[in-house]
């Protein structure tokens, strides 16, 4: 018996997985041997309860610093980022197109009537305002100077019923202001609904703000009456009037280089490069000379001072069959100087999918671009608006291509126009409308665990060692604890039939002498002895009924008694 119980002992030493008697076994076992610093304070100030609160705090506050990490660490990967990856080249590329507008609209002559008298009606409202006299100071212009557009070949066009309406005059207003409690002085211009209600003033702290605004608006409303058939382009001036000297390369620049179009606010506008398919305009070499160098006129003969501010050249360069948006990437040269602009060119590759949303194309975008060109955000942003406004106002933006079958803006038409125009750019702008949404860009426009609590990587292996001890433990305490509750209810039961008892170390001793040691015995009681030739004694019930026996009980089974003897023993245990 002690044999056995010193081969337990030792078989329990020499485990291949070691198992702990309890948590707190555990816990110190850990908290002993970890790497983790400040750990080994939790045991060594135990006697101290103030030290070892301090401590579990301050741990406890490491760990959760720790995974907060993590947290941010995985919500990041499962975002799916991008990490920018450049590479420069240096091999041949095609230059890119580059887009110069005069700065100088046009007055055309079947609106060049009301334009003048918007410019008397400016004249008027500054003077009102300010008790400015602008008349020789800023316009510098009557209806003798003013240089007509022939637009003969349009055919008998009617002249327009379009009236300048008076409905719309600047005016100043003033308002508490809450914070200071002193009234501010505002210039704008009344804006009210279809029905006359729902009024709002597009006010503005500055005057000089206000007074462009409000000139652009009356603008748009004038030049809505030319006709859509009419090619404004097919009028204007040659490119030899704006540019006197174009090079690339050192070489001239040649009559099909260039596409014109007219801008409503910078006048005309040439593209040079547009389609960026030609030989010609490959890029061999780094340096000025070897790039576009253009001579440039900047002339105002027809300036409308309100509408173009400064006076030079606009100039955008962009992607190839792109439609440049000057007024968002354009910049202004002033005129006599000489400029040098150096560029490069970054390609921007999205990746799409699960890493953002992108489109190749366009193709796959449900807004119906009105522009010929290739997919830009702002070509989207722009269509989008449009179709909404059509929608809601009914009748599109000037400044913006029209939807088949639209027509443009006109207060003389669509009094309300402005209130539903102003309300809607300002939920374009907010990103109220779904505009952002279904304009997607184009797939082509460690640690810090030493800072909380000085761990390594082994230390992360060994917390989660620790984990998975705690884990298994606990699962074989339960497993323990069931075990228990199912050896109680069995040791309950009140009958247990077909019971087979082997009994060691026990010696059957027959009372009686006079009776011969036969294999089995049948006892008054009911119960069947028997012995084999292992010296195992078998108890096989032939009743019903069953005394359990008390626990360590002596035994006495009718003449068997129990006997710890020595020999009886190293026989059994051989």
């Amino acid at each position: 018996m002690e044999q056995e119980v010193a081969r337990e002992e030792e078989e329990r030493k020499e485990g291949l997985i070691e198992f702990y008697d309890s948590f707190k076994d555990m816990f110190e076992f850990f908290c002993k041997n970890t790497t983790i610093h400040g750990t080994i304070r939790l045991v060594c100030s135990d006697s101290n309860k103030m030290k070892t609160a301090f401590w579990t705090l301050l741990l406890l506050a490491s760990f959760g610093m720790l995974y907060w990490q993590f947290a941010l660490m995985f919500s990041q990967y499962w975002a799916y980022p991008v990490v920018l990856t450049m590479s420069m080249h240096s091999e041949p590329q095609m230059f890119p197109a580059i887009t110069i507008c005069n700065l100088d609209p046009y007055r055309f002559e079947l609106v060049s009537e009301h334009l003048v008298q918007l410019d008397r009606m400016a004249e008027e409202s500054i003077a009102f305002l300010y008790g400015i006299n602008t008349t020789a100071g800023m316009f510098h212009m009557n209806e003798k100077n003013i240089r007509m557009r022939d637009l003969s070949s349009t055919g008998n066009l009617s002249r327009s019923s379009f009236k300048l309406s008076q409905n719309f005059s600047l005016l100043r207003t003033s308002e508490l202001n809450n914070k200071t409690g002193k009234r501010q002085s505002h210039v704008g211009f009344r804006l009210c609904n279809a029905t006359g209600g729902n009024c709002f003033y597009k006010a503005y702290s500055s005057g000089m703000d206000a007074i462009l605004e409000w000139y652009r608006f009356h603008y748009i409303n004038i030049m809505s009456q030319l006709p859509v058939i009419i090619n404004i382009s097919d009028h204007e001036e040659q490119i030899e009037d704006m540019v006197y000297s174009c090079q690339y390369d050192g070489e001239p620049c040649r009559p099909s280089d260039y596409v014109h179009f007219h801008h409503p606010v910078f006048g005309s506008c040439y593209t040079f490069n547009s389609k960026g398919t030609d030989s010609f305009w490959t890029a061999t070499k780094p340096g000025i000379p070897y790039g576009l160098s253009l001579i440039l006129r900047a002339e105002q003969k027809d300036h409308i001072p309100l509408l173009s501010t400064v006076a030079g050249v606009k100039v955008m360069i962009h992607n190839h069959n792109q439609t440049p948006f000057l007024e968002h990437e354009g910049f202004d040269i002033r005129p006599g100087i000489a400029t040098t602009i150096g560029i490069q060119q970054d390609e921007v590759n999205r990746l799409g999918g699960n890493y953002g949303k992108c489109t190749t194309d366009g193709s796959d975008v449900n807004v119906k671009l009105l522009y010929n060109n290739s997919y830009t955000l702002q070509a989207c942003l722009h269509s989008c608006f449009q179709h909404i406004m059509v929608r809601k106002c009914g009748c599109g933006y000037y400044y913006y291509p029209l939807p088949p079958g639209a027509e443009y803006c006109n207060y003389n038409k669509q009094p309300a126009w402005g209130h539903c125009f102003y309300q809607l750019y300002n939920r374009l702008r907010n990103h109220h409308l779904n505009c952002f949404d279904q304009c997607p860009k184009p797939c082509r426009m460690g640690s810090q665990w030493s800072l909380w609590f000085g761990s390594s990587v082994l230390s992360v292996v060994e917390m989660f060692e620790l984990l998975i001890d705690t884990l298994v433990l606990s699962l074989l305490f339960c497993y323990q604890r069931v075990r228990s509750r199912k050896t109680l209810e069995v040791a309950r039961t009140p009958s247990i039939p077909n019971m087979s008892l082997t009994l060691e170390n026990y010696r059957v001793v027959q009372e009686d002498a006079g009776k011969g040691a036969d294999p089995a015995h049948t006892h008054p009681s009911g119960v069947t002895i028997a012995m084999d030739s292992d010296s195992d004694l078998h108890l096989h019930p032939l009743s019903s009924k069953v005394e359990m026996p008390e626990s360590n009980p002596d035994v006495v089974l009718n003449g068997f008694r129990y006997m710890k003897d020595s020999s009886l023993e190293t026989e059994l245990n051989h």
